[in-house]
């Protein structure tokens, strides 16, 4: 099973990959990895702040409070102004070994409306192999809900396409230590003459001066 700090540093590979600011912050009791982007999409500017963090186990009211507090967070470092020329898209999720049902309830519930924003909740059961999380379209034009979307499932990758990676990422590590030792090949030699039937042109036999020839080499 992958740990939470597998999942986070793969997250945070893939932040910096995409072109976000990676920071980490302590929000609330726990020590968050974060990401910030900022896009423009149908002329305005799109904020994204991805936020990320490891629990033992994840419940709605754990989820809601990490929420509200990456929520905050990201208010605070929005470039423009939120609503009018900017908008600010939160993407909180938490990763644990286990997801209660209530919290994978929360996060695939659909979003409620904000001004200049929108708010996706995240739940990662790493023992289940799922990821929570509410995917579709809202009120909101198709390009944006299209780069939300990509960007909430870009960051929080399925918890079993993090280890194919991380398990091609180690098999490349060992691999040339395996490899055996490259041997030359052997030289390619013909076979001697007759041995095997003609091997190119050979050699006439003449016969000796003043005799008849012969049959063969052997004179039968």
């Amino acid at each position: 099973m992958l740990t939470p700090e597998q999942y986070l540093g793969a997250m945070a590979e893939r932040i910096q990959r995409s072109g976000g600011r990676l920071n980490t912050v302590q929000i609330g009791p726990a020590t968050a990895v974060v990401g910030l982007f900022t896009e423009s999409v149908m002329l305005s500017t799109m904020n994204y702040c991805v936020v990320a963090a490891a629990v033992p186990e994840v419940t709605a009211a754990a989820l809601y409070d990490f929420t509200g507090r990456a929520t905050q967070h990201a208010r605070a470092n929005m470039v423009g102004s939120m609503g009018w020329t900017a908008a600010s898209v939160v993407i909180a999720g938490l990763v644990g070994g286990r997801v209660y049902p209530d919290a994978a309830q929360a996060a695939s519930a659909k979003s409620g409306n904000q001004f200049g924003g929108e708010t996706r909740m995240v739940a990662v059961d790493l023992s289940a192999g799922q990821m929570y999380a509410f995917v579709g379209g809202k009120f909101w034009g198709a390009a944006v809900q299209g780069s939300v979307n990509a960007k909430l499932t870009y960051c929080f990758p399925q918890p079993a396409e993090v280890y194919q990676q991380l398990q091609w990422q180690q098999a490349q590590q060992q691999y040339p230590a395996q490899q055996p030792p490259m041997v030359p090949p052997a030289p390619q030699v013909p076979p001697p003459p007759y041995a095997g039937g003609p091997a190119g042109p050979q050699p006439p036999v003449y016969p000796p001066p003043g005799h008849a020839p012969q049959q063969g080499p052997y004179g039968y």
